[in-house]
């Protein structure tokens, strides 16, 4: 009996529009409004908020005794950033914010899978996470004054403790919520259960890690702040509480703002390191 040939589909025989093309740079076209807006929509709220400011010191709604202008505090930033002034005490708060953040980090994360793999361990460690969870860490200053002297390592102290109990609980959570189907294809596809750890429960367990490390970061800078306006005689700490207690409020207003700068920009570099290093758990949900 003699077969007949189906003709191919044009659907399926249609090659893809190259970027190059018409219709590929037509595509890219109308994304690009999108994208546009969506830029657009983010910076707006900053914006308006930059805006009402001005409005509002420059109509005397408010003292400009008390709140600068933003248009003067702008002003105030650029004189901070010439002379080199801000920059040396940015370095040294950047240097106990991300030296805390990373301890944290290291020790975190190793305490939050050994709580979820060890049940000795856990049962050791929980009651003194849920102790010191709700502590308020600035609390701690003093204690680490009299410890350490008013010195680098007792400011990374207090921002490794700070940084410490997110990452860990999140650490923790993320490894005892590895869905045990992966860890069954896993060994059904040859997988050694030395292996199945590396393999499977670390990368299952990043997106929690990831956050974190998320939740840690913005924390780190804040308790840097906190403790540098108590116990520093360098950093972005002294630095507004030196301007503050001067009555130098537009310098004050300018050093809060670009360490905020900095701050946003570090987060946002997280974000992209985190989406990076997680690209594969999102094609996962996608697909």
């Amino acid at each position: 009996m003699a077969s007949t040939a189906t003709a191919p589909s044009p659907r399926a025989t249609a090659p893809a529009p190259s970027a190059l093309s018409p219709r590929g740079l037509a595509s890219a076209g109308s994304r690009l409004p999108g994208r546009l807006l969506a830029a657009l929509s983010r910076v707006l709220p900053i914006v308006v908020l930059c805006a009402l400011w001005e409005l509002v010191t420059r109509t005397g709604l408010v003292g400009t005794q008390i709140v600068p202008p933003f248009s003067t505090v702008c002003a105030a930033a650029v004189d901070l950033l010439r002379s080199g002034t801000l920059l040396q005490h940015l370095g040294v708060s950047l240097y106990r914010a991300l030296g805390g953040l990373a301890l944290s980090i290291v020790v975190g994360v190793s305490l939050g899978i050994s709580m979820a793999r060890n049940r000795h361990v856990e049962n050791f460690f929980d009651p003194l996470v849920s102790l010191v969870y709700p502590l308020p860490k600035t609390a701690l200053v003093p204690l680490t004054m009299v410890w350490l002297g008013i010195t680098d390592r007792a400011a990374i102290l207090v921002v490794f403790l700070a940084g410490l109990l997110p990452i860990v609980v999140n650490t923790y959570h993320g490894v005892r919520s590895v869905d045990r189907v992966l860890l069954w294809s896993a060994r059904s596809l040859g997988t050694p259960e030395r292996g199945l750890f590396r393999r499977v429960v670390i990368p299952a367990s990043m997106p929690y890690i990831f956050n974190g490390v998320r939740i840690a970061l913005p924390v780190s800078f804040i308790v840097v702040i906190s403790v540098e306006l108590v116990a520093s005689k360098v950093g972005i700490g002294n630095l507004i509480n030196g301007f503050g207690g001067l009555g130098i409020y537009d310098y004050m207003f300018a050093t809060i703002l670009l360490f905020v700068a900095v701050a946003f920009v570090a987060d946002r570099c997280a974000v992209r390191i985190g989406t990076g290093v997680m690209r594969w758990h999102e094609e996962r949900d996608a697909s």
